[in-house]
């Protein structure tokens, strides 16, 4: 059904211009009708030309949207990576996973190319070291995999802003669906091929009237092909409709549904069979709808505001059907040195009750401090409870920066697992950067309390990862800005000391050198944009997970080399990615390998009618 409703969303944005113009039937004129005729058509042109101007004119008319969910809160330095549209347009992924990647302290298991599953590991906690919002809607696992989600199965191109916030042994993604604030439509086109006959069609519509009402529309259907001899086709299809209205500046109300409809066949090491199975085939729909209702103070950012959020999610297939209800509200106050948010759900399966307050103060510009509690009730009697405090300081010299965070108490990570119990800990992080313009150094530190990580399911040949009393992480990044179009950054974190988890290499770096200019000699409007990126990743030889019967699984260490192209002349962009220059035969997960030399390439056009 959800396919179905994709395409007819796909024609109705690349159809309907021509649906909305009258077809017109030219009749040659008679001579007596030649004059009139002639007056008529200066007319149009008069016309067009206005409607031109005026189009141009609404580019530049903002019109007010709801404001996001939970980004409103006061945080120290280090705590918050924050991805705009633009910045997702011009990273180097293709996927949310492979910008999660970028986040010091992550190992992101492949299983293998485009289509299959990547999931992040960060400093080796496992399948549940990452918690999503969508919309500021915790995004729970259902379906095949009621553990972990899978962050590779969403569309970047339907997303408008991430927000990566870190913490010692957790990290939590926050990802915002598009929101147009002009008076002129937006339209996105897009389209991607490549090795295995990729294919990515990508549409998306937004349209916001003076009168508060708002509509969005988006698809984009992606597929690739089985290697020849092989097995691990794919194809899904995500859909996303949004249906506001702002009735004054200070109330609103918003409705928003997202599909995805999954076909993932199942993946095998030589010949088909069970013994041969690599991850498990995923066929299914799943929705997520939300009602949104909104009430804030006055316009701006600082204030009281409040939002009523009722949801729902659900997955069906021929195996699974899974519903799920939830009731939330969040109610917060922001003022220019401190700010507060309580933020309340109910969940008709597995966690009952989800209390988290929030709360941030910032009484010198060069200081500032957050706290977090969380209270959750789980089915069977369980509960998580725990606390997260923060400290940050910036230096008044070299641009030096200092962070602490401690994180303490008892969690499930599982919820959905019956037999998954609370575990205890305290977890410490301190970080350090300096941030120049033509250098900047970040060096962190985190000491984990022990830990019983859950492995991942699309990775069949690891059945588990062995408990660690304790571990000790050092976590770097560097940039140096060679010239102004010249830039090197690198990643890089290794378990020091302590216990080393499965799942992590003992080191793991990530570096790039990119170059990226706008030719402004050549083209002084700086119309054009072009960046070059080479990535190189490494890491040592370590223990990925273990065998049903407890035995260690290496993992040779290896680099893999990809290189980016990507240029973008006015609204419009084009790219060309390939993978694995050097052929390596392996991944980041034993078994899981990425094609040598494989590649894709596409465009996307964002443009206001």
């Amino acid at each position: 059904m959800s396919r179905r409703l994709a395409w007819l969303l796909l024609g109705v944005l690349v159809f309907g211009g021509a649906a909305a113009s009258r077809a017109q039937v030219i009749v040659p004129p008679t001579d007596s009708a030649r004059v009139a005729d002639s007056l008529r058509k200066a007319a149009d042109t008069l016309s067009t030309a206005d409607r031109v101007l005026q189009a141009q004119g609404q580019e530049r008319v903002l019109l007010r949207t709801l404001d996001r969910v939970g980004t409103g809160t006061l945080l120290t330095p280090h705590s918050r990576i924050v991805l705009t549209r633009d910045s997702i347009d011009w990273a180097t992924a293709q996927t949310v996973s492979e910008l999660i990647a970028r986040v010091p302290g992550v190992y992101l298991w492949r299983g293998g190319w485009q289509g299959r599953a990547e999931m992040p590991n960060y400093l080796g906690r496992g399948a549940t070291s990452v918690e999503y919002l969508l919309d500021g809607v915790p995004y729970l696992p259902v379906g095949p995999d009621s553990l972990a989600a899978d962050p590779s199965l969403w569309s970047l191109s339907l997303l408008d802003r991430v927000e990566v916030e870190r913490g010692a042994g957790q990290l939590r993604v926050m990802l915002f669906s598009r929101r147009h604030d002009r008076a002129a439509p937006r339209t996105r086109i897009g389209i991607t091929s490549g090795d295995r006959s990729i294919a990515r069609y990508l549409g998306t519509f937004e349209r916001r009237y003076p009168s508060g009402i708002g509509l969005g529309l988006g698809a984009e259907y992606f597929a690739v092909n089985a290697p020849n001899g092989g097995t691990g086709g794919m194809n899904s299809t995500n859909a996303w409709i949004q249906l506001g209205y702002l009735p004054s500046p200070t109330l609103g109300v918003q409705f928003q549904l997202q599909l995805q409809d999954v076909a993932r066949d199942t993946l095998f090491d030589g010949e088909p069979g069970e013994e041969n199975a690599l991850s498990g085939g995923v066929v299914g729909t799943r929705s997520d709808a939300q009602l949104r209702f909104s009430w804030q103070r006055a316009p701006g950012d600082l204030g009281s505001r409040a939002d009523l959020i009722v949801g729902r999610t659900s997955w069906s297939s021929d195996s699974v059907a899974h519903q799920v209800g939830r009731l939330g509200a969040v109610v917060a106050h922001r003022r220019p040195t401190w700010s507060s948010q309580l933020t309340v759900w109910h969940n008709s399966e597995w966690t009952p009750l989800d209390a988290r307050l929030a709360l941030g103060w910032a009484p010198f510009s060069r200081m500032s401090a957050a706290m977090e509690l969380v209270e959750q009730a789980h089915s069977g009697d369980r509960r998580s409870r725990w606390g997260t405090a923060r400290v940050g300081f910036r230096a008044p010299i070299l641009g030096i920066t200092l962070s602490g965070v401690v994180r303490d108490g008892e969690r499930v990570q599982a919820p959905a697992d019956t037999e998954d119990q609370g575990q205890r800990f305290t977890d410490l992080e301190a970080t350090a950067s300096v941030d120049g313009r033509r250098i900047g150094a970040e060096v962190g530190m985190a000491r984990l309390d022990g830990w019983r990580p859950i492995a991942y399911r699309d990775f069949m040949r690891v059945a588990s990862l062995r408990p660690v009393e304790s571990s000790d992480w050092v976590t770097a990044k560097a940039r140096v800005a060679v010239t102004s179009w010249l830039t090197m950054e690198s990643l890089y974190e290794h378990a020091i000391r302590g216990d080393l988890p499965d799942g992590t290499p003992p080191h793991h770096g990530l570096t790039t050198a990119t170059i990226r200019s706008r030719f402004l000699r050549n083209f002084p409007s700086g119309i054009f944009e072009m960046k070059l990126q080479g990535m190189v990743e490494t890491w040592s030889p370590g223990v990925i997970g273990r065998t049903t019967e407890g035995a260690p699984i290496a993992i040779p260490g290896r680099t893999l080399v990809r290189g980016w192209l990507q240029f973008k002349i006015g609204p419009f962009i084009a790219y060309y990615d390939r993978v694995n220059f050097q052929a390596v035969r392996g991944g980041t997960v034993t078994r899981y390998p990425i094609p040598g030399l494989a590649s894709s390439f596409g465009v996307r056009w964002d443009f206001l009618n």
